[in-house]
């Protein structure tokens, strides 16, 4: 190939040579191509006789095998091939240098100019010279590929760039043209590809066609790919040769054999083989047969094992801290152990900022310490916040936290809210139990009021339970809930205490932003029971379940779904005497969309106190609510909605007594910062009464 160059680079030139330049009166100038002491520098010169240019090379200085990389180079090459001119009687010939880096070889680039004026030297004629130095207008290269298309076409491309934006870099460019293309073509397979170029010099760039033969692609004869080492053993080393997609047969790919090799280096490094290294690796290549081998044999040494966790800078007791982390020393390293002992540290709220460093540098027998380092949170933090939702209204909070209490993990949280419909003041207090993270004895209490239909109502609870994250994933909740609340009902003054223990589990499995999942399921289901035998006034039992799913079937069409379903057990002569935070009520944001927030149920008649009647929206013994919603994407941040929800809240069993309620409409929303804003219309369709009602809320779907 190397041999053919000269003589493809200079009919290359005579196509771009002018009318006055007649070829067959002056055969074009070879270009000597010689090797440099250098390891992979090639020296290229132009503009000289072949002996000259010999000659001119012998000359130039030693270079060490760094010279190529200092940026001073190709200015120290260029004054020593001007001076190694003059010794040999060309001085008035001024010398270009130019370097370029062609895979692994440096190739130097000298090109001889015309004598400077007043001076002479050789009268004969060289049209390739003569191409390459005359001035012309600055102007770059346009490229056309013609013959190969597809990842050819664009490895092709990809290897030529960036093109050439000025003369003198667009003969440097086809200089090493046929190097770079060849390169190109054979990291796909394809070595015996033939190249054919074509250049009209138009003003101001040129454009050059490539025109590719590309031949028969080489295939692979052999694949061989070996394990030595503990990895021979490894069942995640065997499933990735299993899943090699490099065959006998297969056309030589140079970058699924590079992916190769990198993934046995990471997975080696992902799972504890900090010793090994690639013994061999290769591609053998026949040329003359168009065949090559691959040939990889992975050495992995031992697998090294997790050590102990050294923790600093944490006030929190060392024993604490030990049970946070989630594997045994002397565990086979793994590098997802690692990073869950990050996020685990992260997620439990006590640290600022967490940083995990396996040291196999100083591992001893091949265990390998790790390292924790630990900052602590602020002391307290206080949280501003401001709202607003149709439900609700316009909304003032502040929080109060203090994620490290004492050495034991103690923390708590303090939450005000302030609202004309439900302003609420709530206190949390959370101690670890059998293990800091996943599992806690929570303290709750609480002093609220709320609006429920024609009913306001005040709240005074307190709940004690414990909260167990299972390893299925399922978080379990056992808890004891007093209640006490009093409420107008008409014009009477109510009150009632409760006393209930409850099970609840809750799962939220989920795909994507938290904020914006693409996919996901969140399930809570509550059960609790009061009982006049300890101290309730009324005998209740209570189911809840809330159900939320979120599905991405293809890019940009979303599609949501939630169910709630509420029943209580109860005597018919205690109904009405039911706290009504206990009752279901429907409608609003997260209910009906198209009726006001908890505007539907059931209702009784009573007197007014005026002699006369009115009817008073109670809320149900039963709930059963469900949505389902339609997103397009706009933009990531931007989509549209549109929705169809359904139910209400009961007291009947009998299906054909309930009166159910539909709403359909749409919106836009926001995908923010802090969550989805929506802004929706709604029309309850089964009202005849209805009008389009707004809904502005807040917050993502799981």
């Amino acid at each position: 190939m190397l041999r053919a160059l000269p003589l493809l680079i200079a009919a290359l030139l005579m196509l771009m040579t002018p009318a006055w330049a007649d070829p067959a009166e002056a055969p074009p100038e070879p270009i000597t191509e010689l090797p440099h002491p250098v390891a992979d520098l090639t020296i290229k010169v132009v503009g000289l006789g072949e002996e000259v240019g010999k000659r001119l090379v012998d000359l130039l200085p030693q270079w060490d095998g760094q010279a190529p990389k200092d940026p001073n180079f190709v200015k120290e090459a260029e004054q020593s091939a001007q001076r190694s001119l003059e010794a040999l009687g060309e001085g008035a010939r001024p010398i270009t240098a130019k370097l370029e880096e062609i895979g692994s070889r440096w190739v130097l680039i000298l090109a001889a100019g015309e004598p400077t004026e007043g001076q002479t030297t050789s009268e004969r004629r060289r049209p390739v010279r003569d191409a390459m130095q005359r001035e012309v207008k600055e102007g770059g290269l346009e490229l056309k590929v013609e013959g190969v298309r597809g990842n050819l076409a664009r490895n092709l491309r990809a290897h030529l760039s960036p093109l050439p934006k000025t003369a003198a870099e667009r003969a440097s460019f086809l200089f090493t043209l046929e190097d770079k293309a060849e390169e190109a073509m054979q990291a796909l397979g394809y070595y015996q590809a033939v190249f054919n170029t074509k250049v009209e010099r138009t003003d101001p760039n040129w454009i050059l066609t490539l025109t590719v033969d590309r031949g028969e692609p080489m295939r692979y004869d052999e694949v061989i790919v070996l394990l030595e080492g503990d990895a021979r053993n490894d069942p995640a080393f065997t499933d990735r040769i299993n899943r090699i997609d490099i065959q006998p047969g297969d056309i030589v790919h140079h970058g699924k054999y590079e992916t190769l090799k990198s993934d046995l280096q990471t997975l080696g490094l992902v799972r504890g083989y900090f010793d090994g290294s690639m013994a061999q690796h290769r591609i053998e290549v026949d040329r003359d047969a168009n065949k090559a081998n691959l040939v990889l044999l992975y050495d992995s040494g031992r697998r090294y094992r997790l050590g102990e966790v050294n923790f600093w800078s944490s006030e929190l007791k060392p024993s604490l801290l030990q049970e946070m982390v989630p594997f045994t020393p002397g565990t086979p390293y793994h590098a997802d152990q690692v990073a869950r002992l990050t996020s685990t540290l992260l997620g439990s709220g006590y640290f600022q900022d967490v940083k995990v460093l396996p040291h196999p540098e100083q591992a001893v027998d091949g265990i390998v310490p790790i390292e924790a380092g630990l900052s602590p949170p602020p002391r307290h933090s206080i949280d501003l916040g401001v709202g607003y939702a149709t439900d609700t209204e316009a909304r003032i909070s502040t929080t109060w936290r203090t994620p490290v209490v004492n050495r034991h993990g103690h923390s708590q949280e303090t939450k005000a809210e302030l609202s004309k419909i439900n302003p609420k003041l709530s206190f949390d207090y959370r101690i670890p139990f059998d293990h800091p993270i996943n599992d806690k004895l929570v303290f709750n209490a609480s002093v609220g009021r709320e609006e429920y239909g024609d009913i306001e109502s005040s709240q005074y609870q307190t709940s004690f339970g414990r909260r167990t994250v299972m390893g299925n994933r399922w978080t379990r909740t056992l808890s004891a809930r007093f209640l006490y609340e009093d409420w107008v009902q008409g014009p009477q003054d109510h009150s009632a205490k409760y006393l209930m223990p409850g099970i609840s589990f809750s799962r939220t499995h989920r795909r994507g932003p938290p904020l914006d999942p693409t996919d996901g399921l969140r399930q809570f289901y509550l059960l609790e029971h009061a009982d006049t035998v300890w101290g309730s006034d009324q005998r209740i039992t209570r189911f809840r379940s809330q159900l939320r799913a979120v599905y991405t079937p293809v890019e940009r069409h979303r599609l949501t779904a939630r169910a709630d379903i509420g029943i209580n057990v109860i005597q018919d002569e205690d109904l009405l005497e039911l706290a009504p935070s206990l009752r279901f009520f429907a409608g609003g944001d997260q209910s009906i969309r198209g009726f006001s927030y908890q505007s539907l149920g059931p209702k009784i008649t009573v007197d007014d106190g005026e002699g006369g009647t009115t009817e008073l929206l109670v809320g149900g013994r039963y709930l059963l609510v469900g949505s389902v919603e339609y997103q397009y994407y706009l933009t990531p941040s931007w989509r549209l909605a549109a929705f169809l929800d359904g139910g209400n809240a009961f007291d009947t069993n009998d299906s054909d007594a309930i009166d159910f309620e539909a709403s359909f409409g749409g919106g836009i929303h926001w995908i923010s910062p802090v969550g989805p804003i929506k802004i929706e219309v709604g029309y309850g369709f089964t009202d005849p009464d209805a009008s389009p009602m707004l809904h502005i809320s807040i917050g993502a779907e799981l």
